[in-house]
């Protein structure tokens, strides 16, 4: 279950909220005494909360609606729907809640099968995610902009004595993305918009370390890196009053670097270095919308990811020591989404959403440390267009998903 609340600044503010229900753990099956890499990178880390505002409409349109700046990360495009200056942050706080139950479950310690033992906690934490953006319009054709988001992240974070300690204990993503954009209008139907980004990734693995007759040792990975990509979208106008739009977002490369710590297991604890590479998916962005009647707005949008990047995540070594590597093989994945707006004044508008959202895992096994699901989303909302605050809540739910450890 996954509560998410948020979006506040001069210009938005708001109150959202996303809960995720998944079945339990059915299985257990842990070997080994090396760190295990793959759990912290696993579904569920695409983070699509970047507008308050569009949250009352389940993120439908993408980019295209007009009504406030995060078309700097959906479709830099529809900035040319910005008038003046638009400055505008969000603050998303993530509360989750990981449950499961252990139904007779093995592991395999030092080639002995034996039973899962240790506490079933919750390995849900709290967590913010913040947005922001500022656009320019240069003149009547051009403008600027500049989007600072957190596209993806992810943390989990079990007792140090529960069952699957031996698969994962702590595992984060943090990534910022630093985003600077510009969009032209070629006349009244066309427009284009083009952006490049500098992102930042900081990741987090640690697991309990197999150490009989002795108390479990601790393994824990930290590692960092920069890197690089490009956006772009189009935007046509059919008429003053319906539009679409399609943009891509590549894929960025992060070859994380880093340090191995050992504690707790004697003449083995110390440190080396840790080399993993992580390539976070390209998307494509496709936004509808019309207005209807004088007061009400329909939205739609498709997003495509190319999760079957990612495939493996391998960790290596500076001390020489056997790579750690988790396979993966994950699905491209497709979000649909949908949502109807009510004007019913200047100072008021109504939202309400609907929203698909597909699970690029097969066959839905969820990964301990950051669960993953295919789900559908009903969006209600209102905003006050005179203080440009708003506030939205948002209930995702899923089908029969499975929890892997």
């Amino acid at each position: 279950m996954r509560h998410a609340r948020g979006g506040i600044d001069y210009q938005d503010k708001g109150d959202s909220e996303l809960k995720i229900k998944s079945s339990y753990v059915r299985s257990l099956s842990l070997a080994g005494l090396v760190l295990t890499s793959g759990d912290a990178f696993a579904g569920g880390f695409q983070l699509t909360e970047q507008s308050v505002t569009g949250l009352g409409r389940a993120f439908s349109g993408f980019g295209v609606v007009g009504d406030d700046a995060s078309a700097i990360f959906y479709n830099p495009a529809g900035m040319t729907l910005l008038k003046g200056n638009q400055a505008q942050a969000s603050i998303f706080y993530i509360n989750t809640t990981a449950r499961f139950r252990n139904e007779g479950s093995t592991q395999s310690l030092l080639g002995n099968v034996v039973p899962s033992s240790g506490a079933n906690k919750d390995g849900g934490t709290d967590g913010v995610v913040p947005a922001a953006f500022f656009s320019h319009e240069l003149n009547d054709r051009t403008t600027i902009g500049l989007g600072v988001t957190v596209p993806y992240g992810l943390k989990t974070d079990y007792d140090k004595n529960w069952v699957g300690r031996y698969q994962a204990k702590e595992s984060e993503l943090i990534t910022v993305d630093i985003n600077p954009s510009i969009a032209y209008r070629f006349n009244d139907k066309l427009s284009i918009g083009a952006g490049v980004s500098a992102q930042y990734a900081d990741a987090t693995l640690s697991q309990a370390v197999f150490n009989a007759p002795n108390p479990d040792g601790f393994a824990k990975v930290t590692a960092n890196d920069w890197g690089y990509g490009v956006n772009f979208g189009a935007m046509y106008e059919f008429s003053p009053n319906t539009r679409i739009g399609i943009s891509y977002r590549s894929k960025i490369e992060q070859n994380l670097d880093g340090r191995l710590k050992l504690n707790g297991l004697g003449a083995n604890s110390g440190r080396t270095d840790a080399k993993t590479k992580l390539d976070l998916p390209e998307t494509v962005h496709v936004g509808a919308y019309t207005r209807l009647w004088e007061q009400w707005e329909l939205t739609g949008g498709v997003r495509w990811t190319r999760w079957d990047r990612f495939d493996e995540v391998r960790i290596r070594f500076g001390d020489g020591r056997p790579d750690s590597a988790t396979q993966h093989d994950w699905d491209n994945s497709w979000m649909v989404n949908a949502g109807l707006g009510y004007e019913l004044n200047h100072a008021w508008t109504f939202r309400i959403g609907y929203a698909f959202d597909q699970t690029p895992i097969p066959n839905d096994p969820v990964p301990p440390a950051s669960p993953a699901m295919t789900g559908t989303g009903r969006a209600l909302g209102e905003a006050t267009s005179r203080l440009r605050t708003s506030a939205s809540r948002l209930v995702i739910r899923t089908y029969s998903s499975k929890t892997r450890i």
